[in-house]
């Protein structure tokens, strides 16, 4: 990631200083329905047209705002603009680039505004406040990025039926502080507000230097002595693992019980073995610039946006890079498992749907994609791909077929008339329970012979499906409505026989791909971008007018 430019503290002090002082220079507005009805007006008949060369984010939301207002202006421009201005700047907060909503543009009008030339600049200046503010709610709720256009699996629309943005403009504007009027209309959800106030923690260690880079070498463990270790207490105590009363001698050496305890937070909330040991993979997380942390934040900032509107207090999370899969009750995480998922080659997608229905004893029936590559595959290898898996031919009634009489020399995906299946048992590649939500990819969750996968920290080894360690405490948490306890459940597997039972209520399942994640009790921790899928997105908010201006309607 490339690093973040920031200025200084004390230099955007001095400059909003300046800024306000020419703001309390300028006289009230002048600006009246009658010179601002006609620029509106040319907004509507020629809809391409820029607004002091600005390219309008929201112009259907801001046509329809001053219609409903009948055309009478929203904004103080005189003093009262440094409110407006303060919101526009505090958008950095939220991960986003005050400069896309008009800064410049609108600091040089202001600027004019000074030698009293206001004319037909303060209709230009009064709409692009308003612009402004309705860009800021529209990217703040559901981002700045579309992200169908990095995604072709995505399907989940966050301003599918939204309140109409026009209508958040005007609570806005009728505000009395429009900056505190604008943080109303963000977003409010614990795993954003872990996020924005990770962001805020990292700007100001940002402001102050960051951190120095830890020299690699041989790993480090609690009662060893070396000169790494004042670096080490230095990087920790910059984000709070370690206590600043426990930093005070920066000089140490030693690796006591205060920093070994410090090391292992850092370990947690990294998703690393947290044993205390400063080995390579610890240094490689604690020497990740704050700038690049900076950037990951916002990377899933933007995430956070996509998926968190209109989402219920009742939900499955499934977040990939943390190999971790959760059910929220109320609100509340109420039971979470380690996952394995999709192998680098064949990704597990990103997408929302709803469970509906829990199967004991699964069979599993070959899907195209191990069908072709696997199945197929191994067997022109000259391998024993049925025996190896346990598998039975089937034709398109269902019978079964003799294998010997299958053409394999000649069978490819494309022409293979058969289903191949494995029988419900212990050794069955989906365990003993796999929980169906209907999805076009093929993508559901369950449970696994191969357990010791979960022993490692990377968990990359299914063909997409997500695997569970916790496959029966989570049929629990999902059928306790319907009688299903530990008897119960050991009950049904017992039988052997293939059993499905549908939820008495459809469930989300949000699967969603989150580098940086808050949990329920506002934990945030860090994971490996196993997919490298962080820096499209980075890319994309970088980019000057982004792809929700360009593609997304406004409303």
């Amino acid at each position: 990631m490339n690093p973040t430019i920031r200025v200084p503290a004390a230099l955007r002090f001095v400059a909003s200083l300046g800024l306000l002082l020419i703001l309390g220079a300028c006289s009230g507005s002048s600006l009246d329905q009658a010179k601002l009805q006609p620029r509106v007006t040319r907004l509507v008949e020629k809809p391409k047209e820029s607004v002091a060369g600005e390219t309008l984010l929201q112009r259907d939301a801001v046509i329809a705002f001053y219609q409903a207002r009948k055309f009478k202006p929203a904004w103080d421009l005189g003093p009262g603009a440094a409110s407006i201005r303060e919101a526009i700047a505090g958008i950095g907060q939220d991960g986003l680039d005050p400069d896309e909503y008009h800064l410049a543009r609108i600091d040089s009008l202001l600027a004019r505004r000074k030698e009293q030339r206001t004319d037909e600049r303060d209709a230009e200046l009064e709409i692009l406040f308003s612009d402004a503010v309705a860009g800021m709610i529209d990217h703040a709720r559901y981002g700045r990025v579309l992200p169908a256009s990095l995604d072709k699996h995505w399907n989940v629309d966050p301003r599918k039926d939204a309140p109409p943005i026009a209508a958040a403009l005007a609570r806005v504007a009728e505000s009395v502080s429009p900056a505190a009027g604008l943080e109303k209309e963000k977003l409010d959800h614990f795993i954003y507000a872990g996020l924005r106030g990770e962001l805020d923690l990292l700007s100001k260690v940002a402001q102050h230097g960051g951190w120095a880079a830890i020299p690699v070498g041989k790993a480090l463990v609690p009662g060893t002595r070396d000169p790494r270790i004042a670096l080490v207490r230095a990087r920790l105590a910059a984000t709070g693992e370690l206590p600043q009363g426990t930093a005070t001698v920066d000089d140490s050496v030693g690796y006591d019980s205060d920093l070994a305890a410090a090391v292992k937070g850092f370990q947690t909330r990294h998703r690393l073995i947290d044993d205390g040991r400063l080995d390579a993979g610890t240094l490689a997380a604690m020497n990740v610039s704050v700038e690049d942390r900076i950037d990951q934040v916002k990377v899933n900032l933007e995430r956070s946006r996509w998926v968190l509107p209109g989402l219920t207090a009742d939900f499955v999370l499934v977040n990939l890079p943390a190999f971790k899969a959760y059910l929220i009750r109320d609100g509340k995480s109420v039971w979470e498992s380690r996952t394995q998922i999709g192998k680098e080659a064949r990704q597990t997608p990103i997408f929302r749907a709803d469970m509906k229905q829990v199967i004991f004893n699964p069979t599993w029936t070959v899907p195209p994609t191990i069908l072709a590559e696997d199945v197929l595959g191994g067997i022109a290898r000259g391998e024993d791909m049925l025996a190896k898996k346990n598998l039975k031919v089937y034709d398109g009634d269902g019978n079964l077929v003799d294998p010997k009489s299958v053409d394999w020399k000649n069978a490819t995906a494309g022409n293979f008339p058969y289903t191949l299946r494995q029988d419900a048992g212990l050794d069955n590649a989906l365990g003993r329970v796999k929980f169906m939500l209907p999805n076009s990819y093929n993508i559901y969750l369950h449970d696994t012979p191969s357990r010791e996968l979960f022993a490692s920290e990377e968990r990359t080894f299914s063909s997409g499906c997500i695997r569970l360690e916790d496959p029966i405490g989570f049929a629990k948490q999902l059928l306790s409505d319907q009688g299903y306890d530990d008897a119960k459940v050991n009950e049904v597997i017992a039988t052997g026989e293939t059993k499905a039972v549908d939820l008495t209520t459809p469930l989300p399942v949000l699967i969603v791909y989150w580098t940086v994640s808050v949990g329920a009790s506002g934990e945030v921790r860090y994971g490996p971008d196993v997919y490298d899928r962080d820096g499209m997105i980075l890319a994309a908010l970088s980019a000057r007018r982004g792809l929700v201006a360009a593609a997304a309607p406004a409303r």
